[in-house]
């Protein structure tokens, strides 16, 4: 588990690195093969799966990306299996993601959300280069999602951001 929190938190350290702000124009609604929700996107997105190692088993985590107006927008998942999801609350799930992005950065502004039946975090990560992750967790069910939105200082309050973030649900298969 803490594997995949630092993983998730090296992505969007590397993400960082090469944003800037985000100017989003042209929105498309996605919603990935097998991904269960949709979202409002600034271009079409590149969809990979990538494999995640833990101890003791091997996780997959969904990605679609798009570079925009020199930032990026990332909407991910990745499904644990019952006996994980089963054995912690989601406070504790979401904590725990939070924290592995959150670790040798400055964390500010989290607020609980809920969308629907699932819990979810909103937050901002800060790095001492100067740039910035607005990201939206969600739990529901065995599967986290990840929203995030990488640029300089303030891309949290952009329209772009509030738009990605108003624009996800979850939809039934």
């Amino acid at each position: 588990m803490r594997r995949l929190v630092r993983w998730i938190g090296s992505g969007i350290g590397l993400m960082l690195l090469f944003a800037g702000t985000a100017n989003a124009q042209g929105w498309t609604a996605v919603s990935p093969e097998g991904s269960r929700c949709k979202v409002d996107m600034p271009g079409t997105p590149k969809v990979e799966t990538l494999p995640l190692n833990s101890p003791g088993q091997t996780l997959s985590m969904t990605e679609a990306t798009v570079q925009a107006g020199g930032g990026s927008f990332l909407m991910s998942w990745v499904d644990y299996p019952e006996r994980i999801a089963m054995s912690a609350s989601s406070d504790v799930m979401l904590d725990k993601v939070r924290d592995g992005m959150a670790a040798g950065n400055t964390l500010r502004g989290e607020k609980k959300l809920t969308l629907g039946r699932a819990q979810g975090r909103e937050f901002t990560v800060t790095q001492a280069n100067g740039f910035v992750s607005a990201v939206r967790l969600y739990w529901a069910r065995n599967r986290l999602y990840q929203l995030a939105v990488t640029g300089r200082a303030g891309v949290e309050n952009l329209p772009e951001t509030r738009h990605f973030f108003e624009s996800f649900a979850l939809v039934r298969p």
